[in-house]
């Protein structure tokens, strides 16, 4: 290796999964020294949606606040060894709110006031400023960056009921929007929006945007739900226009291939996944997928399903669509306990098993990146 040129050394590693890449600098300390090269991390960050995405697991039982990475192998059905995750200790209980380009937000699940930034894979982890706000009213935080602007922010979703109300859907109220850009000293109000906002339990950020389902405050019964997007630039909020499909419901938001898709639940238990091939255009959204039911192996496991075991148990649906993969396969998650892959051309499901992973977890797509906390904003 030493014999090769040291760009053919960067063309090779700058290929290699990001978990690899960290095992890569712990054999030397010239190693080291390659992999934490500034060229070398550009390269590498650049060429990482030519793989798979790396998963975080977030850890719920039956240890607490454990993180683990899994990696799925492009074109290979072998998923590989679950990494258990140095978790820094900020606090004793904590949410991972999103992740975006290789960082992850973390917040205080007891407080909602201390948020930090953390790269799994380097370690580095920076506190952001606290928002002095009451707790009980905040359901749903996002993380985000806007290409244009360069900007990296954090959102709290409030709406002014008790987090955890089993009244919240019943009175639907408008959110009430602070927002974090960070760099900035202090946290700023957007006011309340004309939409009650519930938060994904994944990221979806399409074009700058971030997006959630809502319900209409005009009808608080009504069964259509609205997809309302945030723009990170201009900090405004618009609705993204749904097919025109009687029996489309939709349940979740996701992004697929770049592109805004939401799953759409049917009565006889199947579900569709819908995507938006061009953003913001009405006639472009297309039935992709019909998947059928499967009980997974995961859920046979006899483990106590109380609803106290777990904070991921009620905030979930019975499966949630995650990513596709570069097989052409999609990656579902079943109830927060087990991770599926679906065949769209087969139409076959097949179980993912790998050992060391947690009985309850919440999956956050990664892409890692071995960049230093001071590239991500100026400190």
């Amino acid at each position: 290796m030493e014999s090769l040129p040291r760009e053919i050394l960067f063309d090779i590693l700058s290929r290699l999964p990001t978990t690899s890449l960290h095992n890569a600098k712990l054999v030397c300390c010239s190693w080291r020294n390659l992999v934490q090269d500034p060229v070398l991390v550009d390269m590498h960050f650049t060429r990482q949606p030519e793989n798979n995405p790396c998963l975080i697991l977030h850890s719920d039982y039956p240890i607490r606040n454990q993180l683990y990475a899994v990696h799925f192998y492009a074109h290979n059905e072998n998923v590989g060894m679950v990494r258990k995750i140095c978790v820094p200790e900020i606090f004793p209980e904590f949410d991972v709110i999103g992740s975006c380009n290789g960082w992850l937000c973390l917040c205080d699940s007891l407080s909602k006031s201390t948020f930090h930034v953390y790269n799994p894979f380097t370690g580095d982890c920076i506190e952001l400023p606290k928002s002095a706000s009451n707790s009980d009213k905040w359901i749903a935080f996002e993380f985000g960056f806007h290409p244009t602007t360069k900007d990296y922010k954090v959102v709290m979703i409030g709406n002014g009921t008790r987090a955890g109300s089993p009244y919240i859907c019943a009175l639907p109220q408008r959110s009430e929007i602070k927002i974090l850009t960070l760099g900035s000293p202090a946290w700023r109000s957007v006011g309340r929006v004309p939409y009650h906002l519930f938060g994904s339990p994944s990221q979806v950020l399409v074009n700058g945007r971030l997006h959630w389902v809502s319900w209409p405050l005009t009808s608080p019964h009504c069964p259509g739900r609205l997809i309302v997007s945030f723009d990170l630039a201009d900090e405004r909020f618009r609705e993204v226009q749904k097919p025109n499909s009687a029996r489309f419901h939709v349940r979740n938001l996701t992004v697929l291939g770049g592109c805004l898709s939401v799953a759409a639940y049917r009565e006889d238990g199947l579900f569709e996944i819908w995507i938006m091939k061009e953003y913001g255009v009405k006639e472009s959204w297309i039935k992709e997928f019909s998947i059928g039911t499967h009980p997974p192996r995961g859920l046979e496991e006899d483990v106590d399903c109380s609803f106290n075991i777990s904070k991921f148990y009620s905030k979930r649906s019975f499966v949630r669509v995650l990513c596709r993969l570069k097989n052409g396969e999609i990656l579902l998650e079943y109830k927060c306990r087990a991770l599926v892959s679906y065949d769209p051309r087969s139409g076959t499901f097949r179980d993912i098993t790998v050992q060391g992973m947690p009985n309850w977890f919440q999956a956050v797509l990664h892409i890692g990146n071995h960049n230093l906390i001071d590239t991500l904003i100026n400190i």
